[in-house]
Formats: structure tokens, sequence, C-alpha cells
């Protein structure tokens, strides 16, 4: 299918938000790879899902409005008052609006503003982005287009480093063998179809999508 060429554009948008490729205006978020997320207003904004990373910690830190952060087992309201979140990996965490907890309810007509870069700072987090907003860009509003999508997003994913909690996994054994469980489910549904997608056509990387790199 025709794709859109997004690979220099320093910002890219959809309906529900937006990402910022370009440097931060403040020295204080002077972070390699930094990509400035916003989350627009109303009943369509999505959330990260629970997911997790294998090889990078992440931060954010929130410029405007209000997020619901969850990270490992605690969940709270996060302002640009509380700094950096660091998220090690293979740590759970989901990221939202905050709009339906009390705490949040003040900032539901407020676009959410916020920062991310991860360590290491190999740009790996950018080339994600990049790549999923753009499919969804692109998406064709038909099935089969839907169903195309949703291939290409998981074959980004399992080669950005992003792993979604499928299931969590049976707690009645301890956190250890609930994590084994829930890592070897993702990574083997992630596997199955990703196969799929690949022989499809899918790729890690669309090459218009992606900066060319140097």
């Amino acid at each position: 299918m025709a794709r859109t060429i997004t690979r220099d554009e320093e910002q890219i948008s959809t309906k529900t938000g937006r990402l910022d490729f370009s440097p931060a205006p403040d020295s204080s978020d002077i972070h390699p790879g930094t990509v400035t997320v916003t989350i627009h207003t109303g009943p369509d904004s999505p959330s990260t899902g629970l997911h997790w990373h294998e090889a990078h910690t992440e931060h954010l830190r929130i410029v405007q409005g209000c997020a619901l952060v969850t990270v490992g087992d605690h969940t709270a309201t996060f302002t640009k008052d509380d700094g950096v979140i660091t998220i090690p990996r293979l740590v759970l965490h989901e990221v939202r609006r905050a709009d339906n907890v009390e705490q949040g309810r003040a900032w539901k007509d407020t676009d959410l503003v916020m920062r991310e870069w991860t360590e290491p700072a190999d740009g790996d987090k950018a080339v994600f982005f990049r790549n999923i907003m753009s499919l969804i860009k692109d998406e064709k509003k038909t099935l089969l287009g839907m169903i195309s999508t949703g291939l290409s997003i998981v074959v980004v994913a399992r080669a950005h480093d992003n792993y979604p909690v499928i299931w969590k996994g049976p707690a009645v054994l301890g956190k250890g063998f609930q994590q084994t469980v829930r890592r070897y489910l993702t990574f083997s549904v992630m596997a199955v179809v990703g196969f799929v997608g690949c022989l499809v056509g899918c790729r890690s990387e669309y090459e218009e999508y992606t900066p060319r790199r140097t």
C-alpha cells in the first residue's frame, strides 16, 4: 500500500495525539532521543496499555496536564510538579490520561503532554514511535486494512523492545513464576503473530517512516 513519507517530519499527528521529535525548548530536557508525546482530550484518548521493555530503562516527565501512571504494583497521578518518573527495564507500566480519577478531573479539558527518553539513548524509542504513529495515520478503515496495521504494529513493537501484557500470569506461585509465564506467553504470541506479519510483508521499520541513518 502507498505510505505517507514521514521520515523527515519533526511532528506526526493523528486525531488522538501528536509526536514531536524536535529538541525540547528548555534545557532541562536535553536528552538524546527525547520524544514529546501529546495525548488530546476526549473519550477516544489512547492508553499505552500495560507493557514492559527488556533492554531499556524509560524516563517520563509530565509537561502539561495530568497522567495516570502505573509502575509495577503502584498507580498514581503525576503532573509537571512531580519531576521525572523512572521505569526500570522489565517493570510493567502503563500511561494514560487521568480524567477518570478524582485527582485528574481538573485537567480533563487539557491536552496531556509528556517527554520520554531512554537509557541506553540509542534512538530506538523515536524509531518505534515514528513507525507506530505513521502506521496508525496510514491505516485503511477496512477489515483488511485494520488487520494489516495490527500485524505491522506487532512486528514493529517486537523489534523495538515493546512487549504488551497479554495475561499477567498466575499469582498463586509467586511473582517470579508469574513473570516467567507472562513473558513467555507474550514472547510466544508475538513470535507467531510476527511470523505471519512478516510472511505478508510487514517490516520492523518502514523506509517511508524511518530517518535515514548516516
